[in-house]
């Protein structure tokens, strides 16, 4: 039943007071837990997560130490989620199934991990590699949440909290993982018996032995056969000490770090899961209906002049002001005020009680942002038009297309309390951006600057092209473009003159298989092979 828009505000004092608080109760659990934890550790939590903790922390270090880009990303991905599993089975749980049994959304985690994953080393571009990683970063911790929590009636909010509370989750436990281990061998070493420990004695007198006769035959045998040599030069390559006394440490850190985290996320999420009070606050209304409809009158004012002024064509511009100039000028505080927009939705949907004439100014703020958005894509268009592609035109205007689905989502939202806000934009954004990497934007870039310079001047001599995309196609756009250059060998010769300080750098990265990246090694055929 809807709540009156006037007076009601001692009756909902009780409610308001209990919103107050609600971001932080998931927080202040976790620390009140963390505080009351006994110095004792938990053996049996050792044993079901150490190993894998330890494996987990030796994966992490040899695939992605220094390397970010290369082909030991999705083994990495491969087995990060093998270990999981590995946990959940040890809680009789499984991977593939949610609190409920369903398996459908986890299959999505894990597929879309795997491909974004792999786009790791399907790309050279520096702003995909760095979204990449963001977005596998978010989507791995919605994953353990959606694990370990019930997330159905979870609204945006609560499941950013959620989200949140599992990242922060590892510093309420630091100790444990210590802890954990003492108290294992404290137990585990009571029960061993005497003959074991003999055992155990003389298995590590055996390694101690075979260590030096090996490193005795291996260069007896090495020295006796070239093939053998080389097989064991390229066996051990793999495998390629640091070069200082940095990387020796920050080896030593990754490892430490990496056993930490996986050791308390495993743990805190068995123990304690993910708690989050997912309910409307229940402030007053009236406040939202004031701000909001004033919000609402100038976003039609201005909505109605980007129809007939911009979108009519009935624009008439100061002099020596051009049309690319205007578009440029309002793009980005057009993107600044629509994401803005979303986020009023999403606030005011939380934190006021339930209101149709909010909910009317809402959607109607929400038609506004549609008319911005489309203002936005208007005017890069227009710069497009004049100034032609760049990898970051191209993403805006992807970004604007997740905008418009994601606002959809929120209306719907706001008229049915059911609606999974959350997943279909989660989902929505992670399909849409898997779809932009693998079509590899850079080369569709270069393909399409190409041919303007050819239908523009009957050749595509980078020489006639004006100064800023020349040294955009020669020098800042990624190797994923390479590909379009071939045929111009002029283009090549210039985009290799800009590499050419790179080029010991692409040498010495496929000696060593973990750094081998197939866009890099793509461009580095084309522009080096035979030379």
């Amino acid at each position: 039943m809807e709540r009156p828009i006037n007076g009601g505000l001692s009756q909902e004092n009780g409610v308001e007071q209990a919103c107050l608080a609600e971001t932080a109760v998931g927080a202040a659990c976790y620390v009140q837990d963390a505080v009351q934890t006994k110095a004792k550790g938990d053996a049996v939590s050792f044993k079901k997560y150490g190993a894998l903790a330890v494996i987990f922390s030796i994966l992490h270090t040899f695939c992605l130490y220094g390397n970010t880009s290369g082909i030991t990303y999705p083994f990495f991905m491969a087995g990060t989620l093998i270990l999981i599993a590995f946990a959940r089975k040890s809680d009789g749980l499984s991977l593939f199934k949610d609190r409920d049994g369903k398996s459908a959304l986890n299959l999505f985690y894990i597929i879309s991990l795997m491909l974004l994953s792999i786009s790791k080393c399907t790309t050279a571009n520096e702003s995909l590699l760095f979204v990449d990683g963001f977005a596998i970063f978010l989507l791995m911790f919605s994953f353990m949440t959606h694990l370990y929590a019930d997330t159905k009636q979870w609204d945006i909010i609560s499941n950013l909290i959620g989200i949140l509370l599992v990242v922060v989750s590892p510093l309420t436990n630091l100790p444990d993982p210590v802890l954990d281990c003492v108290e294992c061998f404290r137990v585990g070493g009571a029960k061993v018996s005497s003959k074991n420990k003999q055992n155990l004695i003389a298995v590590l007198a055996g390694i101690c032995v075979a260590v030096p006769l090996l490193s005795i035959v291996l260069a007896l045998l090495a020295s006796a056969d070239a093939i053998f040599s080389d097989v064991l030069g390229k066996v051990f390559g793999l495998f390629k000490l640091p070069d200082n006394f940095w990387d020796v440490i920050g080896i030593l850190w990754m490892l430490a770090w990496t056993l930490w985290l996986f050791y308390t996320v495993a743990k805190v999420l068995i123990k304690k899961g993910v708690t989050v009070e997912n309910k409307n606050c229940g402030y007053n209304a009236i406040v939202a209906i004031t701000f909001s409809s004033l919000l609402a009158i100038v976003y039609l004012l201005f909505s109605v002049i980007q129809i007939v002024f911009l979108f009519m064509g009935n624009m008439t511009l100061p002099a020596k002001y051009t049309f690319a100039e205007y578009a440029h000028e309002g793009f980005y505080q057009l993107l600044a005020v629509s994401v803005l927009n979303l986020a009023i939705v999403t606030v005011c949907k939380k934190l006021f009680s339930e209101n149709n004439v909010l909910k009317a100014i809402l959607t109607l703020i929400g038609v506004c942002t549609y008319i911005m958005i489309a203002s936005s894509a208007f005017r890069m268009f227009m710069y497009i038009e004049a100034y032609h592609l760049t990898f970051l035109r191209v993403f805006v205007l992807w970004f604007l297309a997740v905008l418009a689905i994601c606002l959809l989502f929120l209306i719907i939202g706001l008229y049915n309390d059911n609606f999974p806000v959350f997943k279909c934009c989660m989902i929505a954004m992670t399909a849409m951006y898997i779809v932009f990497v693998f079509a590899n934007p850079d080369y569709h870039v270069a393909k399409y600057d190409l041919a303007y310079m050819k239908n523009s001047g009957g050749t595509d001599s980078v020489g006639r092209y004006e100064s800023s995309m020349t040294r955009y196609l020669t020098e800042e756009i990624s190797e994923d473009a390479v590909p379009a250059y071939v045929g111009n060998e002029e283009l090549l010769k210039l985009y290799e003159t800009g590499l050419s300080d790179k080029r010991g750098y692409y040498e010495k990265d496929y000696k060593e298989i973990r750094k081998f990246n197939f866009s890099r090694y793509r461009a580095w055929k084309i522009l080096y092979s035979g030379k």
